[in-house]
């Protein structure tokens, strides 16, 4: 599994982790990483676009919500 994240104005990929198995202990890290007030590639950012997942826990979501940074779910079967 290879999880990125685009940045829409310049189209910006960036690589947040690769895992055999993803869980939510893997997304706590990702989370941290994420929001490191140094490197983090969600500093200076509003909002997070993401599909529904569970991958995307609770925990995941308030380390976001907590630097200020908006979780926006697409809505349901917006994948197929």
């Amino acid at each position: 599994m290879v999880l990125f994240f685009i940045e829409l104005a310049t189209r910006r990929v960036e690589i947040a982790g690769i895992a055999s198995t993803a869980n939510g202990l893997w997304m706590s890290q990702i989370g941290r990483n994420l929001t490191d007030a140094v490197d983090g590639i969600l500093n200076g950012k509003r909002y997070l676009i993401h599909y529904r997942d569970p991958l995307f826990t609770p925990e995941f979501l308030s380390m976001l919500a907590e630097t200020g940074v908006k979780s926006v779910r697409l809505p349901p079967r917006s994948r197929t």
